[in-house]
């Protein structure tokens, strides 16, 4: 099977939603609603930086090439201008919505406008994000002037913000007194109005990742039914493929890594040479965690395959729910496979509206750690003391899922995320997490090592319109598990079993798929439709 055929095309049963209308027509009301009751009803101007995304804390995602501010996708959509920012004024009376919009376009040379391409006019850009008013960012500073009492709100700090600016342009928001504030209350507006997705949030959702599913099966075929295949053949055909049904850039850079590689969590697929092109040897697991994303919203799908030896007919994806047919893999393979197969089925069947999204987690850690205790990994312990130990997080040392939207990460708002007595966790002041991509957060976060994402953190109870992704695992880490033979875990790890069968050559496996719920309440799993 040769990869590119000039025949390959977007099948029938994937045609991607419309985008005649914008988001913000759901998303905008949502949000207005949310800032409404978060912040004072007094004159306020808020200012939201139009900017490539920042790699979150505690995000596995590493962003390539350029992707807007998600909050600013947010309020316009489909707005491809980085630079410069949206400011949202609070209107008091006499109002259609609580908050007008403007656009500050960034400064642009003459020269800029030749390589780059020079914005749309005043009245386009009004016309299209349905906005009051478009300026120039250096006209800023005299429009913030008369907010300098009043109040001044961003949703960065302020170093962040003026990193962003001209430098002029700083000074004279400077020297005009006004005063930048970072205001925790409108991120978390933000955070609660994206947390329940909007009917027209969905539909790309479901799409982008019913487009991932379909990208992985093709990928899948190459990997079984070509003669030679390496971890780059792999990467570069699903960034091909995604293409395909009008997936735009990749949710993330794809993960494609082949035995050992696939057990380094935050894998760089072709950052190697030599493992980037070397052939993937017959009866090896290979690990892809990849996804599209369309029209700026995500997926976040991993699978697990193997390439085929002799005897093997397919690989593990095809045969999933026929574990007995898995012709050519060693006992080893099908007992780690099978485990994280079963763990996570049981997972999507408890997964439902009102359930609440911390004891589903803590259920599954303890089927998890249980069916650990019965494969032999762990040996000497009740379960009970196996979960007071976290013995299961030497073999996954991740949480089990975390929402998708905008980002592959998308936020929970800090209200659900409550530490337990048990964790000896608190919950992350207002404060702290304000200085997010500042110096100093990261000194902080050295010393606190906070788990933003850590999906045991989130406690509430699922609804209509919350999706998810449940990605469990287990790995084989060298360095893990040289560590671990050294603290309190290693007593009830059998080291025997591990190094008998030699699993470090195996990798890992990882199933993810993403589930939600509609608001219709019916609940899908929509990687695999």
């Amino acid at each position: 099977m040769r990869p590119g055929s000039l025949t390959d095309e977007c099948p029938r049963h994937l045609s991607p939603p419309s985008l005649a209308n914008s988001i913000y027509v759901e998303t905008r009301p949502r949000l207005f609603n949310e800032l409404s009751k978060s912040l004072d009803a007094s004159p306020h101007i808020l200012l939201v930086p139009s900017a490539p995304r920042p790699l979150h804390a505690e995000s596995d995602s590493e962003y390539s090439g350029w992707k807007q501010t998600a909050n600013v996708k947010y309020l316009l959509d489909d707005y491809p201008i980085g630079g410069g920012l949206v400011a949202l004024t609070r209107c008091l009376e006499n109002c259609t919505d609580p908050y007008s919009l403007s656009i500050y376009l960034p400064v642009q040379t003459e020269r800029e406008d030749v390589f780059m391409g020079a914005f749309p006019s005043a009245a386009d850009l009004i016309k299209q994000y349905r906005v009051s008013n478009v300026y120039a960012v250096t006209q800023l500073a005299e429009h913030l002037a008369p907010f300098a009492k009043a109040g001044v709100l961003s949703t960065v700090p302020a170093p962040v913000l003026f990193e962003s600016l001209p430098t002029y342009v700083t000074q004279e928001i400077m020297d005009g007194g006004v005063n930048v504030q970072y205001s925790s209350d409108a991120v978390q507006s933000f955070h609660r109005a994206r947390f329940v997705k909007t009917e027209m949030e969905l539909e790309r959702l479901i799409f982008a990742s019913r487009l991932a599913g379909w990208v992985h099966a093709r990928v899948a075929e190459y990997i079984y039914k070509s003669k030679s295949a390496s971890e780059n053949d792999l990467y570069t055909e699903f960034i091909r493929l995604s293409s395909l049904c009008g997936g735009d850039l990749q949710a993330y850079p794809p993960i494609v890594g082949a035995g050992p590689n696939g057990a380094v969590l935050h894998y760089r697929t072709g950052a190697s040479h030599a493992s980037a092109h070397a052939k993937i040897q017959p009866n090896t697991f290979v690990l892809i965690d990849a996804a599209p994303e369309y029209a700026g919203y995500t997926s976040d799908l991993t699978r697990t395959y193997v390439r085929g030896g002799k005897g093997s007919g397919k690989g593990m994806f095809e045969c999933s729910h026929h574990a007995g047919k898995r012709n050519g893999w060693t006992r080893e393979m099908k007992e780690v496979y099978g485990i994280v197969e079963r763990v996570q089925q049981r997972f999507i069947d408890a997964y439902a509206i009102g359930a609440d999204w911390s004891a589903l987690n803590t259920d599954f850690f303890s089927n998890f750690t249980s069916e650990l205790i019965q494969a032999g990994f762990i040996v000497g312990v009740t379960l009970q003391e196996a979960i007071d130990l976290r013995a299961a997080s030497v073999f996954m040392p991740h949480g089990l899922g975390h929402p998708v939207g905008l980002e592959v990460h998308d936020p929970t708002p800090t209200v659900f995320i409550a530490g337990s007595s048990a964790k000896s966790m608190k919950l992350l002041s207002n404060q702290t997490l304000g200085l997010a991509a500042t110096a100093e957060y990261w000194a902080w976060a050295k010393t606190h090592k906070p788990q933003l994402y850590n999906s045991e953190l989130s406690s509430y109870q699922v609804f209509k319109g919350h999706i998810a992704t449940v990605e469990p695992g287990i790995y084989f880490i060298p360095k893990l598990l040289e560590s671990v033979r050294k603290d309190s875990r290693g007593d009830c790890i059998n080291w025997a079993k591990i190094d008998g069968g030699n699993y470090v050559a195996l990798g890992g496996v990882r199933i993810e798929d993403v589930v939600m719920f509609g608001h219709d309440g019916v609940k899908r799993v929509i990687t695999r439709e």
